[in-house]
Formats: structure tokens, C-alpha cells, sequence
């Protein structure tokens, strides 16, 4: 007989509805200031250090494809409102659907798919001791930003700023976890992240550009801040998601059959 898994919640869904706003806001917050001083100097919108993919695939994750969705979407498309009025289809394509379907609905639906506990086995403890460096490697990352953007390189400009977004997984490597589960997780985060990449380059050529500038100057440094920033998230939920389950924040699964 084949395992079964179910996903199920604990709780009441009046708190999982309050956490989507939670969300929601905290993507839009932190979204209009990553699009204010990471944003591609030919695409406004386009923010290539969005750290908001982190909270958006742990929206998706713990509330499930549909809150997650609205949270990564509506967060997403209110970040761009605030931080430069973008109403149009262009701004649409690049922030509600990037980043409510991409970011947020995907990995809802391919982590449940792969059968991947969101707290990979690990109790979260270590995660403490790393947190005030990784506190300090994001206000490192932020300063990069400001200080490289005048500079006019590019998508090159904020290769610095992901590398050490990269580095956050080796502060946080002593997190026991489910090698199968983190690595499938990995991936997931590398798709999603593409394919966020490829609408967010869609909506500059709709906004005027060539496929082939919209590729260099906004799909490169789009897919890999992403990335970077997806990763982060999986090890956020590997740390608190046993916490988040104990609030009804995040599902059980329950497997059943041998």
C-alpha cells in the first residue's frame, strides 16, 4: 500500500487569515523598499535584490497555495504602488503574478507534490546563535546596494550583495535537516525563481523594452536575487516552522498507509 501524505492545519483559520494580511503587509513593506534601492535602472519594478521572495515562499509554504498566493500577490503588487505608483499590465505581470503565482502558488503546490516537510527534520535551535549575523550580512547587503546602484553597471552591480546573500546558508549550516527534503526544496527554489525571472522579464518588453535588454539588464540579476533570497527562506523555515505549526500558523503531514 502506498503512503499517503496530508497535509492538515491545527488552529483556527480566523489566525492563518490574520497572518496572510501579516504577510501580505510585511512583503509590501519591505518590497517598496527593495524596489526603491535595488530596482533595475531600465525596469521600474524590477528589484533585483528582492528579499520579499523569501516571505512570499513561506507564505505559500505555511498558509497554503491560496493564502499564499494573495499575500505573495497583493504584498508584491502594493510594494510597486508605494514605491513608484505602478498600476499598469507591465507592473501587473512583473509583481502580482511573478509574485503571487511564481513565488508564492508554486512553491505551495510543489513542496505538497515532493512531499516535503517544511521543517526538514530540524528543530530550529542553531538558527539563534546565526541570527544576529545574518542580521548584519542583509544591512551589509542593503549598504552595497545604495552605494553600487549610482554606478550604472547593471545587474553586475548587485552581484556582490547575492553573493552574500549566498553566504547566509554556511552561517546557518550547522541546522540538522533532511538532506532529500532540503535538496528537492533547493530546486524548487531555483524554478520558481526562473520562472518569477521570466515574467518579470516579460512585463519590461511589455513595458517597451527588447527581449534582449529586458534579459540582461533585468532577468539575470532578477533570477539570481531570487534565488538567493528563496534560499534564505527555506532555511527561515527549517528554524520556525515546528513554532509556526504549534500557532496554526503552518500544516502537520500526516502519512499514513506502509
Amino acid at each position: 500500500m502506498p503512503r499517503h501524505y496530508e497535509y492538515r492545519y491545527e488552529g483556527s483559520d480566523v489566525l492563518r487569515n490574520y497572518a496572510t494580511v501579516a504577510f501580505g503587509v510585511a512583503i509590501a513593506l519591505l518590497g517598496a523598499v527593495m524596489m526603491t534601492l535595488t530596482s533595475s535602472p531600465l525596469a521600474k519594478g524590477a528589484a533585483f535584490l528582492w528579499l520579499p521572495a523569501a516571505l512570499q515562499l513561506m507564505a505559500g509554504v505555511w498558509l497554503g497555495p491560496i493564502r499564499g498566493m494573495l499575500a505573495g500577490g497583493l504584498g508584491a503588487y502594493a510594494a510597486g504602488i508605494i514605491a513608484y505608483g505602478g498600476w499598469g499590465l507591465p507592473d501587473i505581470i512583473m509583481n502580482p503574478i511573478a509574485g503571487g503565482l511564481a513565488n508564492s502558488l508554486l512553491p505551495a503546490y510543489l513542496f505538497r507534490w515532493a512531499k516535503i516537510d517544511p521543517d526538514f527534520g530540524s528543530q530550529g535551535t542553531a538558527v539563534k546563535k546565526g541570527l544576529w549575523v545574518v542580521l548584519v550580512l542583509l544591512a551589509v547587503i542593503i549598504a552595497l546596494a545604495i552605494a553600487l546602484r549610482p554606478l550604472n553597471l547593471g545587474w553586475l552591480a548587485y552581484v556582490p550583495s547575492i553573493i552574500l546573500l549566498l553566504i547566509i546558508p554556511f552561517v546557518l549550516s550547522n541546522l540538522a535537516v533532511h538532506v532529500r527534503d532540503f535538496v528537492l526544496a533547493v530546486l524548487i527554489a531555483i524554478v520558481i525563481s526562473f520562472v518569477s525571472a521570466v515574467l518579470g522579464t516579460l512585463g519590461t518588453v511589455l513595458a517597451g523594452q527588447s527581449w534582449q535588454a529586458a534579459i540582461v539588464a533585468t532577468g539575470v540579476g532578477w533570477f539570481l536575487g531570487d534565488t538567493a533570497s528563496c534560499i534564505l527562506g527555506i532555511y527561515v523555515l527549517a528554524s520556525f516552522t515546528e513554532r509556526a505549526r504549534r500557532r496554526g500558523l503552518a500544516p502537520y503531514i500526516k502519512v499514513s498507509g506502509a
